[in-house]
């Protein structure tokens, strides 16, 4: 973790999102970059966070290149853009809250026979988002921050587009385009993407999306314009911009962060400061893949990782059913599938999943959720270069836990439980050990039998509560990550 700056910035497109802003900042002060863009700076009431206002204009373009000059010249802790969008959803109202879980740029593509999607996204920061999150489980968090009489908006946290058109019609080629290949987004814009993606490229500067809805972008917004709701809807969001910027720690906490601790997995373990959880009598018991969607002889070395739920009560059926729809949308919207791969859907009595198999390849991939609330996921090992064998790389299976980790915690929204961890590779007798790098110009492998016959399981042995799991997602991906490549050593490097 580098050290802290204690600072923020904040960048809006249009007036009214500005001064919805602007109107929570103390004492602002106007601080001008050599090249003539002009911020203000000013403080949150309530925290030592220094805060940057801008505006940047319509356009994704703009928005990027003032997004790199102010990351070049302030050097924050965070960057945030808030203001309105179009809905896309008809269970989002107007004046509801959407923050970015991705921001898509729908765009991208190829014009043959037909326009071929080539689409660039970018993931929210996992810490920002979870400050949203603990932002909004207090029911008053809107109190203090809207005008007396308001009614706290919904807050939905769901993926974004942005391109370059205001979209105002309820039919058309471009709508045709979003509900086909994006149809998980919740409201589109037309700075996001070049916001994050500039962020993104900025050494990785945590930075969130907070929309607020003020039409529907199916042609009315004249009308919903007239009425009023752009105001409120960026008011709204500049609420919640707030809200987000309270939860944060503070300048001083993030200062005193120790780096954290990190293990070279293919040699010693570095010591690292234990994050303890509670460890459980027994295992909790694991609906494994293999049980429930059963493999095929073909299928490769697969790596599936689980969080399964302490005493949830039973989900009901009608739920299950519209948790069935949203694997699907949700794996889209996070790349677990392509835009163009047929994903398999189903609802049993004990669970729903959507998966892709691709039996040609051994390729597997899949979400699923059982009614005792286990969440899942799963995907095959990559098959570098000409090695045709699956490789379990120590590095890129850490990054790929922390990944779909913190995928379970966005997948469903159920009641306040504690969770445990559990990993798999299934099957497991027939892949190598070694770095993807290495493995794209070798020919050669030596095959790991790590499974002895069957698949290689971390069970379910001790529960965080997901606030936890949220903040601690690379420790705790780092360990099961060591869990699992114990079983792959010889037995001469166990001992």
């Amino acid at each position: 973790m580098r050290s802290s700056s204690g600072k923020i910035v904040i960048f809006t497109a249009l007036p009214l999102e500005y001064r919805a802003v602007r109107a929570r900042v103390t004492d602002p002060q106007r601080v001008d970059h050599e090249a003539g863009t002009i911020f203000e700076r000013g403080r949150i009431p309530g925290t030592t966070w220094e805060v940057y206002l801008a505006q940047v204009g319509q356009g994704n373009q703009s928005a990027a290149i003032l997004t790199e000059r102010a990351i070049r010249m302030i050097g924050p802790d965070a960057v945030f853009f808030a203001g309105i969008a179009g809905g896309m959803k008809h269970d989002i109202g107007l004046g509801d809250v959407v923050v970015a879980t991705r921001v898509f740029a729908y765009h991208g593509g190829k014009q043959e026979g037909a326009f071929k999607t080539r689409p660039e996204t970018w993931p929210a920061s996992h810490r920002l988002e979870q400050a949203a999150r603990f932002a909004v489980l207090d029911p008053l968090w809107a109190k203090a921050l809207l005008p007396p009489g308001r009614e706290t908006p919904e807050v939905h946290f769901k993926p974004i587009a942005a391109g370059e058109v205001v979209v105002n019609a309820q039919a058309s080629a471009l709508q045709n385009l979003l509900d086909e290949h994006y149809n998980g987004v919740a409201a589109i814009e037309t700075e996001g993407a070049g916001f994050a993606g500039a962020a993104s490229m900025a050494d990785q500067v945590p930075a969130l999306v907070i929309r607020g809805v003020s039409d529907r972008a199916d042609g009315s917004k004249q009308r919903t314009d007239s009425g009023g709701f752009q105001l409120v809807a960026a008011d709204n969001a500049a609420a919640l911009l707030i809200a987000v910027i309270k939860s944060l720690a503070s300048p001083e906490a993030v200062k005193s962060e120790l780096p954290s601790s990190r293990a070279d997995i293919a040699g010693t373990p570095v010591i690292a400061s234990a994050l303890v959880g509670q460890q459980l009598k027994e295992p909790l018991p694991v609906a494994w893949r293999r049980k429930l969607l059963p493999t095929w002889s073909s299928e490769s070395a697969t790596m599936e990782v689980h969080l399964l739920p302490e005493g949830s009560p039973p989900l009901p059926m009608r739920q299950m059913k519209q948790l069935k729809d949203h694997l699907v949308s949700l794996g889209r919207s996070e790349a677990v599938f392509t835009a163009t791969e047929e994903v398999s859907n189903v609802l049993e009595a004990d669970f729903a999943a959507a998966y892709v198999r691709d039996p040609r390849q051994g390729h597997c991939v899949g979400l699923m959720i059982t009614r005792s609330g286990q969440r899942s996921c799963w995907e095959s090992l990559p098959r570098p270069g000409s090695l045709h064998m699956p490789v379990l790389d120590p590095k890129h299976t850490q990054e790929r836990i922390a990944d779909l980790l913190r995928l379970l915690l966005r997948l469903h929204d159920g009641p306040q439980t504690r969770f445990a961890p559990a990993l798999a590779i299934d099957p497991a007798e027939v892949l190598t050990v070694m770095t993807l790098d290495a493995a794209s110009v070798s020919n050669r492998a030596v095959l790991a039998r790590g499974g002895q016959g069957g698949p290689v399981q971390i069970l379910p042995d001790e529960v965080w509560d997901p606030a936890t799991i949220g903040a601690a997602v690379p420790t705790i991906a780092e360990e099961l990550t060591l869990r699992l490549m114990h079983h792959f050593r010889s037995p001469n490097q166990r001992s």
